[in-house]
């Protein structure tokens, strides 16, 4: 019986660590890549934008400064208009909900059981300032990513020809048709959730107002937040405003928990599918292992993110097996 000989050639061997010494530093610095990426996303949703501008003789630089400062100033205001009333009902929320849970009696079921596990929420009002302090340390990295997205908007127009140049005419071909599709899809989805946002926050805030629901600034706020955690961001949203109502009374409650399945089926049914017409269009039971995959390797942030690199992902597959693209 021979024995065979497997014979691993030193282009292998040399290739082999190459590769594995590649993953390794892109394990390493992922963090700049997750950055590069977040500026990337929101570079193809604010460009369209700018080039509207462009048509109107505006220079591209004045452009995107001038989208900065709306956008800034639409935070600022928001942020100062919300922000008191928030921090005031939030803490009152978070200070009185282990009582008020105790005071729960759905047609003779109490939940005075739970208002015990329900204490370990009273230490949050003093991490205010905490969180206070980490939004400011993390000022530095706002500053940084709307830095690169300038930078990236201001080449955003010569990004064909670098792709030309760098990769060749026919590989650069297939760079500039990703780039140019996932400027449609990635900025469909980042202006559609921002709309979806925002017409939740609202719509929630006036039902929880029409209800009487105590809180009802932070519970809208909560509301929209979550919506940028597609489907399961409503049900918690739905989930949690009924246990407050239930702490106003059972009728109060079924009401509550009526509305937000309400809200939602119109949401899911007429709301959602006319913002995101033209917008991503991902299975939900897709859209939901991508979450839970998201949360599980990133938390908040990998949940958030697993939609846009999932759509990231299956353009370039689309683009190099040359199967139809929405792009026009």
């Amino acid at each position: 019986m021979r024995t065979k000989r497997i014979e691993i050639s030193p282009k292998t061997i040399v290739f082999t660590v190459l590769f594995l010494l590649a993953l390794a530093l892109l394990w390493n610095i992922r963090s700049i890549i997750i950055l590069v990426f977040v500026c990337f996303i929101f570079m193809e949703a604010i460009n369209p934008t700018i080039n509207r501008l462009q048509k109107l003789k505006v220079p591209r630089a004045l452009a995107i400064l001038i989208i900065y400062l709306l956008g800034l100033s639409v935070l600022f205001f928001a942020f100062a208009g919300i922000i008191p009333p928030l921090v005031d009902q939030t803490t009152g929320l978070i200070k009185t909900l282990p009582d008020l849970v105790k005071n729960i009696n759905i047609y003779g079921l109490k939940a005075s059981d739970f208002s015990s596990q329900l204490k370990i929420l009273e230490p949050v009002p003093g991490g205010i300032a905490n969180i206070a302090v980490s939004f400011v340390s993390n000022l530095f990295s706002a500053i940084i990513i709307l830095i690169i997205t300038f930078y990236l908007l201001l080449e955003r127009k010569h990004f064909a020809k670098y792709s030309i140049d760098f990769f060749g005419e026919k590989n650069g071909g297939l760079i500039t048709k990703i780039i140019d599709n996932l400027e449609i899809r990635l900025g469909n989805w980042v202006n559609a959730e921002l709309i979806l946002m925002v017409v939740m926050g609202i719509l929630s805030y006036f039902v929880y107002l029409i209800l009487g629901l105590n809180y009802a600034v932070s519970l809208a706020i909560i509301t929209g937040l979550l919506e940028i955690v597609p489907n399961i961001g409503s049900i918690i949203s739905v989930v949690f405003s009924s246990i407050i109502g239930f702490t106003v009374s059972p009728t109060i409650g079924l009401l509550t928990l009526g509305a937000g399945i309400l809200i939602q089926q119109l949401e899911g049914n007429f709301i959602a599918p006319k913002v995101m017409k033209e917008s991503c269009d991902i299975n939900p039971v897709i859209t939901i292992l991508l979450l839970l995959t998201g949360a599980k390797l990133g938390g908040v942030p990998g949940a958030i993110l697993a939609v846009p690199i999932y759509m990231t992902v299956e353009v370039i597959i689309k683009v190099l097996f040359k199967k139809e693209l929405p792009i026009k």
